[in-house]
């Protein structure tokens, strides 16, 4: 195998390596609680390790509207 080759494979793999330490950060970096619903992905995977997903905010329920007697 040529050497410029080699090198520049490694190189190639090298940028995917940073690439996905680069994704890796920034999913740990993510941890403050985000509005919305999580995406299903997450859903089940938090179901497949046994841990129960955080339910959204839920809505006070409504106040019962005053009614005149």
């Amino acid at each position: 195998m040529d050497l410029l080759k080699m090198i520049a494979e490694l190189q190639a793999e090298r940028q995917r390596i940073d690439e996905a330490i680069q994704a890796l950060e920034r999913l740990s970096a993510g941890k403050v609680r985000r509005r919305g619903r999580p995406p299903g992905w997450l859903k089940d995977e938090l179901l497949r390790n046994g841990q129960e997903p955080e339910d959204e905010e839920e809505e006070p329920p409504a106040s019962p509207k005053n009614k005149k007697s």
